[in-house]
């Protein structure tokens, strides 16, 4: 009986010593956690800077209307279907788009005949492609080096605190110098880590979206190519 009136008690205190705690813990800031995870903390400060600057800057040009927009495209389907080359190389020489730059491929290649136009139209869409690819991937860059500055981060914290041991200061100084060491790892650790998640996350959202708009940029280029044949 007394062993169940102790454990009825101790539940029956267990949510106030938890608010006691959490009443006492510190809160952490973001100014805080770079100060405290030292140089290799401003590194990641930079990655995670140059991902915001790289997913606003896809946000700006990997649309649709930025690869084949829809003006050149309803312009060069007009001028294909009335059968005016010219028209449609001028076109394409003026607008500076994806979509442009496949169309002029294909018009270099109009005098070999419909199938050379459209080897040389599905050649430079592949280039097209592959240079945008090429462009989303230094997001997946930052999420790779990222957690590898955190993980350096944490090795130099733990060299630190572990120097500190072996020093002949005091021992208040020790746990100074023990406790900064340890800051810095778990801090840089979890700085890399949360910049890393974050861009792989931007990646696999700008990955599915690019496949979406490569669909769309055949599409706008096949259905010029398909008129200029009629």
């Amino acid at each position: 009986m007394k062993n169940t009136l102790l454990s009825l008690l101790t539940l029956a205190l267990l949510p106030a010593s938890l608010m006691a705690q959490e009443a006492e813990a510190p809160s952490l800031t973001l100014k805080q956690i770079i100060l405290q995870g030292g140089d290799i903390m401003w590194v990641i400060v930079g990655l995670s800077l140059l991902a915001v600057m790289l997913i606003v800057y896809y946000l700006l040009t990997l649309r649709r209307n930025v690869l084949a927009p829809a003006k050149f495209i309803r312009a060069a389907q007009d001028a294909a279907e009335a059968g005016d080359l010219d028209t449609l190389k001028e076109l394409s020489q003026k607008d500076g788009s994806a979509a442009a730059k496949i169309l002029a491929a294909a018009w270099e290649a109009s005098e070999e005949g419909p199938e050379a136009m459209r080897a040389a139209m599905e050649e430079e869409g592949s280039r097209q492609v592959a240079l945008l690819w090429s462009r989303i991937q230094y997001l997946m860059d930052v999420g790779t080096i990222s957690p590898m500055f955190g993980l350096l981060g944490t090795v130099w914290g733990m060299m630190v605190s572990f120097l500190a041991l072996d020093t002949d200061l005091a021992m208040a100084n020790k746990v100074s110098n023990l406790t900064s060491g340890v800051s810095q790892a778990m801090f840089t650790t979890f700085g890399g880590l949360i910049v890393g998640i974050l861009a792989i996350a931007a990646y696999s959202i700008f990955r599915g979206h690019l496949n979406r708009l490569t669909g769309y940029l055949e599409s706008d280029c096949t259905s010029v190519l398909r008129r200029l044949k009629k």
